[in-house]
């Protein structure tokens, strides 16, 4: 528990490594609410990396006190990442349609998630094993958008960001089932890293058929995807 903010450190890395060209405006044009999205979400991964170093050095008042900050960085990310995704949607996207649709999917779903691991988060505060985990498991979430654009960036043999997806999720399932393991040899296999694992290969098995379901296509349309 001591060192665990090494690890939202590397995470904090590779969210960055991944993101950074969209940040830095090399995947198109920056708008106000992509500055904002960017901004909320490097607070939220500084957030882990401090949080983590807290309570593994036993600065728990502390911990307590920056932890409120999270009832207002959570909510805003959440929101400002769904107008992040009806953007992308719309009509000055320049992934196709099919892309547009799948990533949709990746991100609304990846946002539910987030929501029910910090809401778990917080109503089991309390109880430090499933509190640390939930909250660790929100740092998963960007992963598979992360790991997508930096292995289609990096590795063309993929063919792009969607032949980079599935690769991402793998290697984000890699890691999950290491935890779960961690934690069953030591006599906890009901562990929080479950749900995070189940939700992402559901996520996964679903995503490149998004674009074929008439409800989904017609909830996309609602946020901003254009008219055929």
């Amino acid at each position: 528990m001591r060192h665990l903010y090494l690890a939202f450190l590397l995470i904090f890395a590779v969210t960055l490594f991944g993101f950074w060209p969209s940040f830095t405006g090399g995947m198109g044009p920056l708008d106000p609410m992509r500055l904002v999205h960017g901004g909320l979400a490097t607070a939220w991964m500084a957030l882990l990396v401090v949080q983590s170093w807290l309570i593994g050095h036993g600065r728990n008042r502390w911990h307590r006190w920056i932890g409120r900050s999270t009832l207002v960085i959570a909510p805003a990310l959440v929101i400002s990442a769904l107008f992040v995704v009806a953007d992308m949607l719309g009509p000055r996207s320049h992934f196709d349609v099919p892309l547009r649709l799948t990533l949709a999917w990746i991100d609304v779903w990846s946002l539910a998630l987030f929501s029910l691991l910090y809401g778990l988060a917080i109503a089991f505060r309390r109880t430090m094993f499933l509190h640390a985990r939930f909250m660790a498991s929100t740092a998963f979430v960007a992963l598979p958008p992360a790991l997508g654009r930096a292995y289609g960036m990096n590795i063309p043999s993929l063919g792009g960001l969607a032949g980079a997806l599935p690769p991402s999720f793998w290697t984000v399932e890699a890691v999950l089932v290491g935890l779960i393991l961690w934690d069953g040899f030591r006599g906890r296999w009901a562990s929080p890293w479950w749900l995070t694992l189940v939700v992402m290969a559901a996520i996964q098995a679903t995503m490149f058929h998004a674009p074929d379901w008439p409800a989904f296509v017609a909830f996309a349309r609602m946020m901003g995807l254009p008219a055929a």
